[in-house]
């Protein structure tokens, strides 16, 4: 059975077809000379029949032959070109044509697949990059940025598209260090100080050495471990000074009472210093008992209930509470995804702290700005007071320049707009008169 596929291989028929076409000829010319009585005339006839049939089966055994490389040449330039849906055709027959067009359809359907797992992989790749909160950056060897994923665009407030090619440096990120791969760094960010966690690694493209920069905002992370431990001294703080209110209050109010009752036995003058001193004890008890449960606020903020409204007329609601208040919109109504009663306290406490900077100043403004920018939502309370002395520990809780205030107040703001999605950021103006809070909500927050 073999010896007989091998016989109907195609080189064998090759064979047989040269054989025939080459024996034709030479038969039919060898009996027309052996054919002395033949004319001249039908040897010619007899020479140009066997020429014809030559070249017809020369021309047809070069059809067979090209048309089966081309089509093996068709195939392979196919798979060059990465497309891997052309096969060879294979006949039932063996022979080293068929088994080199059993090798290059093998070929192409192991590119297909490889090329197959290849694209899933690419999907599954560009998924996770696109929807991890990551930045990632990827720069040439000359630190020029290549590629940016969403979170780097949402990040630095730039597109990919108008950064390529840029320096990275013009993103605030330092040049290549190798011996500060992993770095915590601190740079301007939408104006304001940004803390984040970069790492450095390298890759290869066409045998070029190229970077991948990975940045972690850690600065949410820094404020959430931050607010966590306030929470834990605040805990043990208020059950170490209840403990010690408790009693305080009540040995006072029972030495009031007993003051109270046998004052006719004491002398006046130490009876009344008596009287104000308890008073004095369970004044000071009281507030700080008050003080204390002030704080405990940050601990029990409770979720947002997230609603869309609109932004502007929140603002009116609130301004007729106070004198002198500007509103200033650009772009149109805007839209927001919040707490709008949570938003409505955080921007009472502005407005009220921006009023009480501008004490010495009774026709001071307050002026409201609402802007929509391509990435984020903007809400910025300007005031023309007397600006932030220490800047530095605006948002630490028990700090305070008020001489009645808890040190409270801005502290929970940015707290409320952080778990609203958004950040609270308070600096002085750049003319040196007054301050302003910046409130940031990113546009597509859900």
């Amino acid at each position: 059975m073999k010896s007989m596929r091998e016989l109907g291989s195609f080189e064998n028929r090759l064979l047989l077809i040269t054989l025939a076409a080459g024996l034709v000829p030479i038969l039919l010319i060898t009996s027309s000379v052996q054919l002395v009585h033949l004319d001249d005339n039908s040897v010619l006839y007899a020479a140009s029949i066997s020429f014809i049939w030559l070249f017809y089966f020369a021309f047809y055994l070069k059809k067979i032959v090209v048309n089966k490389v081309r089509t093996l040449t068709s195939v392979v330039e196919a798979l060059t070109c990465e497309d891997y849906s052309m096969r060879a055709k294979e006949s039932s027959s063996c022979g080293v044509i068929n088994e080199l067009s059993q090798l290059i359809n093998t070929l192409a359907n192991t590119f297909a697949q490889q090329s197959l797992i290849t694209k899933e992989k690419h999907i599954l790749l560009n998924k996770v990059i696109n929807q991890i909160d990551v930045a990632i950056i990827a720069t040439d060897s000359r630190d020029n940025v290549t590629l940016m994923n969403p979170a780097a665009e949402k990040l630095f407030n730039r597109r990919v598209e108008r950064m390529k090619g840029w320096p990275i440096r013009e993103l605030g990120i330092p040049a290549t260090t190798p011996e500060h791969n992993k770095q915590v760094l601190e740079f301007d960010l939408k104006e304001h100080k940004k803390k984040i966690y970069l790492h450095r690694d390298e890759y290869f493209e066409n045998g070029i050495k190229q970077q991948l920069i990975f940045i972690t905002d850690i600065q949410n992370l820094l404020r959430e471990e931050e607010r966590l431990a306030w929470q834990r001294l605040l805990r043990v703080l208020s059950h170490e000074i209840n403990n010690s209110l408790a009693p305080i209050a009540s040995i006072s109010a029972t030495l009031t009472r007993f003051t109270e009752a046998n004052c006719a036995n004491l002398p006046s003058e130490l009876n009344s210093d008596l009287q104000n001193g308890l008073g004095v004890i369970q004044e000071r008890a009281n507030s700080l008992n008050e003080f204390i449960q002030s704080y405990q606020q940050l601990a029990k903020v409770p979720p947002p209930e997230k609603t869309l409204f609109n932004l502007e007329k929140l603002v009116q609601s609130i301004t007729p509470l106070f004198d002198n208040i500007q509103l200033r919109t650009a772009n149109g109504p805007i839209d927001i995804y919040a707490d709008e009663v949570q938003l409505k306290q955080v921007l009472v406490n502005l407005i009220k702290n921006a009023r009480e900077s501008m004490a010495s100043l009774p026709d001071g403004k307050v002026i409201i700005c609402l802007h929509r920018h391509s990435s984020a939502i903007e809400i910025q309370v300007i005031d023309s007071g007397c600006g932030i002395s220490n800047m530095d520990n605006i948002f630490v809780p028990f700090y305070t320049t008020k001489e009645k205030g808890t040190g409270i107040g801005l502290v929970l703001s940015r707290q409320l707009v952080v778990n609203n999605g958004g950040d609270l950021d308070i600096r002085n103006n750049d003319n040196g008169i007054g301050a302003q809070a910046n409130i940031y909500f990113p546009t597509n927050q859900s």
